[in-house]
């Protein structure tokens, strides 16, 4: 499988829990090794062979080697990895025959614990939004880890507190992410507002920036405006103390869960379509203004 690699080496599953995994997989047949990974999408580099003495063990480090832990699909893929992985060692720790089945499933429930990755309900793993939007995102901003990031706090079951500040926290990676991709100076120390007046002006975002004469003007200017106000209503709304983060330390209580969902698809809009104007190839950033 092949996802987009990130700008920077942030690797979104940590090196701890690949280890114990491998572990896992490790005592498993050739076969079965193969019935983990492959039905996922990945596959073994073209030149692997087995080390004499440690096949299985060989084969599930080529299968590691070969996911890219910074592409959000890749990532998703080698979760249901897992997933495979626990159900099958669960099975196998009912057996009072297998003694090593429990210990592994032990270490690799605490290191994905230790992660952040959540176990659902249904025993679905996900990357916990806190650590794709706090720790990757905060440290190095890529468009993978931005995406990833969108797809978890969409599903994200968390506090509506938690996800007002995971809302405002995806939307200043994006616009971090999309002044760095177009090489935009700008001060370390801005809030986000400021940033993403700097953004929009650099990506003529702005309403002014619309020709009065352009077809259907008015109505792009209206929804242009209310697109360029989403980070500064999330910066507002959580430095008010209803979202988690750098606000007050104490919480206001009173948010309903609809309105934390309605700042959530209000940043996933918002970061998408900076996201998709800063590649799109006729976008009228790239041409100078008329």
């Amino acid at each position: 499988m092949t996802g987009r690699a990130g700008r920077g080496p942030v690797e979104l599953i940590p090196r701890a829990v690949r280890a114990e995994v491998v572990e896992g997989a490790g005592g498993y047949t050739l076969a079965e090794i193969r019935r983990l990974f492959e039905p996922e999408g990945f596959s073994l580099p073209p030149d692997f062979e087995p080390t004499q003495g440690s096949m299985r063990m060989s084969m599930a480090q080529a299968f590691d080697g070969s996911i890219e832990l910074g592409s959000p699909e890749d990532v998703a893929a080698y979760l249901r990895v897992v997933e495979r992985l626990i159900d099958d060692l669960t099975e196998t720790a009912e057996r009072v025959d297998h003694r090593w089945a429990p210990d592994r499933l032990k270490r690799i429930r605490r290191e994905l614990s230790r992660a952040g990755v959540a176990t659902e309900a249904d025993g679905r793993l996900t990357l916990a939004t806190r650590l794709v939007t706090s720790d990757a995102l905060a440290m190095a901003p890529t468009e993978s880890g931005i995406r990833l990031a969108m797809t978890t706090l969409e599903r994200s079951e968390a506090e509506p507190e938690e996800k007002v500040g995971a809302a405002k926290e995806l939307v200043e990676a994006t616009v971090k992410h999309a002044l760095a991709a177009l090489e935009e100076a700008h001060q370390p120390n801005a809030d986000l507002p400021e940033l993403a007046g700097i953004l929009h002006q650099r990506l003529r975002l702005a309403p002014r920036a619309i020709a009065p004469t352009t077809r259907g003007a008015e109505t792009m200017v209206r929804i242009l405006g209310g697109l360029t106000q989403i980070p500064h209503g999330l910066a507002e709304l959580r430095n008010e103390g209803y979202g988690t983060g750098h606000g007050r330390a104490t919480r206001i209580s009173g948010i309903r869960p609809r309105h934390a969902d309605l700042a959530v698809r209000a940043a996933i809009a918002y970061a998408s379509f900076i996201l998709e104007t800063v590649a799109d190839p006729e976008a009228p950033w790239r041409s100078a203004p008329t």
